[in-house]
């Protein structure tokens, strides 16, 4: 099929529209009517969960415990992790360890972000649809951790993902499959599409500018603004938890080190926090040592500990006395 001609946003197929249905329905929890369907469809269908590490090493740590949070909701699917050189030898083992299957990718440059930012190579992501050996795959961010079972997303046609407003998607969970022809027709565009934030999710909303709306609960957004949700609690019926602002693993375990920024406060969440390192403690010990502190990461959350304090910020985290034991021991 000559580049530009793919059929990028096929339509729902018939089969799948009571599960359609019932995922459009927020207040629906998701049951087990389906295991017929959802044998079939596994039974056709070669699928893989995957994620992708590149230009730096700091999500290592949520890339671990993102496979981890999958497999203990008793997912067996394949886990894929694409990475560029910038993953060391000692952390692909770690990768490994938790679950993945790794594979080296030559990193995408974003051609509309700044040189540095933090959004430079995340157009490496484009490298999914090259994941040909398998029909449909579900991507995630792995600042994302994965609550319940989200295997019924394989029934699911790309492009599907949940909304980032009203009208874009977040492109952290996406329903993909993988095509050579769609890969090379991404690229074409890369260079004449503009992306609002200089990133993949801004490119990728031009490029599929016909989409399929998840729930939130798919790919719920750790984001508290205009009044929304004011006791910051993460809801009991949510699939994956997308952890935007400080990470987890950021912080120490005793609180979500975003409170001690108030500009930051719209991402904090005790609740949220809690059950990231509840994933953690579930984790096989030997993968908790990827998941330790540096000095300057220490460093900088005693630096905002002390600002937090000597503004006597009213939410009082800083008054709590850290337990976490990774505090007295250090990584490079």
């Amino acid at each position: 099929m000559p580049v530009g001609s793919c059929q990028i946003a096929p339509a729902y197929a018939e089969t799948g529209k009571e599960l359609w249905r019932n995922f459009m329905s927020e207040s629906t929890v998701i049951g087990q009517n389906d295991t017929t369907y959802l044998q079939r469809i596994a039974y056709h269908q070669k699928v893989a969960y995957v994620t992708v590490l590149h230009s730096s090493e700091a999500y290592v740590c949520g890339a671990i415990a993102l496979a981890q949070s999958i497999i203990q909701t008793n997912s067996t699917k394949d886990l894929i992790l694409l990475h560029d050189s910038s993953i060391t030898p000692k952390s692909l083992r770690g990768l490994r360890a938790a679950g993945w299957k790794t594979r080296l990718i030559q990193p995408i440059k974003s051609p509309f972000a700044r040189k540095g930012s933090y959004n430079e190579w995340n157009y490496s992501k484009l490298r999914i649809w090259q994941l040909t050996d398998y029909d449909k795959i579900i991507f995630i961010d792995s600042d994302i951790v994965v609550l319940k079972n989200m295997d019924k997303l394989f029934t699911f046609p790309q492009l599907s993902a949940s909304g980032n407003d009203k009208t874009l998607f977040n492109s952290g969970v996406m329903v993909v499959e993988p095509s050579k022809c769609i890969f090379e027709d991404l690229m074409l565009k890369s260079r004449k599409l503009a992306s609002y934030n200089g990133g993949d999710q801004g490119f990728l909303n031009e490029a599929f500018t016909w989409w399929h709306r998840l729930p939130s609960r798919m790919n719920y957004l750790k984001s508290f603004g205009g009044g929304r949700n004011p006791n910051h609690e993460i809801p009991e019926q949510i699939y994956a938890m997308h952890l935007l602002g400080l990470k987890p693993w950021m912080c120490y375990k005793d609180y979500d080190c975003n409170w001690d920024m108030k500009d930051r406060h719209v991402f904090a969440s005790d609740s949220a926090h809690k059950r990231w390192w509840q994933v953690y403690e579930a984790m096989p010990k030997k993968l908790h040592k990827y998941c330790e502190l540096t000095k300057q990461m220490d460093a900088r959350i005693r630096k905002w500990r002390g600002i937090a304090k000597k503004l006597g910020l009213a939410d009082g985290h800083w008054k709590i006395n850290p337990r976490d034991p990774r505090q007295h021991h250090f990584v490079e």
